[in-house]
């Protein structure tokens, strides 16, 4: 049984289209103009500043030193450990939350971290980016991911690479390492066996695995839109098309310079990576370049649904015009005749004979029948 036309399905497009625009700019543009007085109040002061959202009530450090052989865990805010660490070990330190800058400064005092640095990793709206310092690497990236409200949940991470040891940066507590850790605890795999670097990969590798997680969930969603515009477009549906729109926009945005840094690492040879873990590198940088194909062809379906939108949409108001207008050519000839016979003169022959009433009525319903199977035939109704 075909449905009826809703009111709501006959607006404008193009107001539509205005309108969910809209919401979706101001909602995505307001952080970020609180941002940049924030970081133009920053450098008038020539002193750092976190810049970002405040996403943990308080930091959260955790240290493993491992080798082969051997693994330690450390849960507390004390750096003075890593003044002299012991070439025969491999240090991860991971630092939840951004907010404490004294802290961050603290560590940045005692791994000889340029200024530079510190107020990358403590701006969460830098675009992602590697630079290579005397003593280490410096490499921060977005993470995205759905959250339990399908909202998309942005977090930046940096990391810090040296000769023995790896230093992340979370805005939050999150399960990015979850397996990396129980791997280093149980000694599962290479991460024990191999140098720093190897360890970097893998939370890149992590990470990653998070942009494929998200296009998945974004794809599904997608699936779900698509049923919506073929059988019942609504208002909501092209929200929820823009939305994905930007999200998969998003996507793109940081998947971009990820994979330009990794190029700058196999491009430049650096030396913080090891000749035997470059092949690694060349396998980041191929399921990059795969995440970015796929958010572009999640971008393309989600164009042709818009369009597929407006055309479903242009079809109902033609469709709803047609029987609009059919109806009232239907009436035109009717119209003419009560007109005529409605007009008050005193000598009109066909009044006073006796079947005229009659006679009037089967022609229009005549008139009526044939005009209809006109239409019928000609599939206008």
């Amino acid at each position: 049984m075909r449905k009826k036309i809703k009111p709501i399905d006959l607006v404008r497009p193009d107001k539509l289209l205005f309108t969910g625009l809209k919401t979706l700019t101001e909602f995505t543009l307001t952080p970020l103009n609180m941002y940049a007085d924030l970081k133009a109040q920053s450098k008038g002061k020539a002193e750092i500043t976190f810049i970002g959202e405040k996403k943990l009530e308080e930091v959260k450090v955790q240290l493993f030193s491992f080798n082969e052989k051997e693994v330690e865990e450390s849960i507390e805010k004390n750096f003075q450990s890593m003044k002299s660490l012991a070439s025969s070990h491999i240090y991860w330190l991971n630092i939840h939350g951004l907010h404490e800058v004294e802290l961050i400064q603290e560590l940045a005092s005692i791994m000889d971290l340029d200024r530079l640095s510190v107020r990358q990793l403590l701006d969460t709206t830098q675009r992602p980016k590697v630079e290579e310092f005397d003593n280490y690497l410096f490499f921060n990236l977005k993470s995205i991911l759905l959250d339990n409200e399908n909202r998309l949940d942005v977090e930046q991470l940096s990391f810090v690479l040296g000769k023995n040891y790896v230093i992340s940066f979370q805005e939050k507590e999150s399960d990015h390492f979850d397996d990396i850790r129980s791997k280093i605890r149980e000694g599962i795999g290479f991460v024990r066996k191999r140098t720093s670097d190897y360890l970097l990969i893998q939370l890149l590798d992590a990470i990653l695995d998070n942009y494929f997680e998200t296009i998945e969930d974004i794809n599904e969603d997608i699936a779900k839109l698509e049923k919506e515009v073929y059988n019942d477009p609504r208002k909501e549906t092209l929200f929820e098309l823009e939305k994905s729109k930007k999200r998969a926009d998003l996507i793109k945005k940081s998947l971009t310079p990820m994979i330009e840094s990794i190029n700058y690492i196999l491009n430049n040879r650096t030396s913080f990576f090891q000749k035997p873990n470059i092949k690694y590198i060349n396998d980041l940088r191929m399921s990059c370049a795969n995440a970015l194909e796929e958010v572009d062809s999640t971008a393309r379906a989600l164009e042709s649904l818009t369009n597929i939108y407006y055309a479903s949409l242009s079809q109902k108001m033609n469709e709803t015009m047609k029987v609009l207008t059919t109806v009232a050519t239907i009436f035109i000839p009717l119209t003419f005749i009560a007109g005529i016979y409605g007009m008050n003169f005193e000598y009109m022959p066909e009044l006073q004979y006796k079947y005229g009433y009659f006679t009037i009525w089967g022609v229009m319903i005549l008139i009526f029948i044939a005009m209809v199977v006109y239409f019928k035939r000609k599939k206008w109704l």
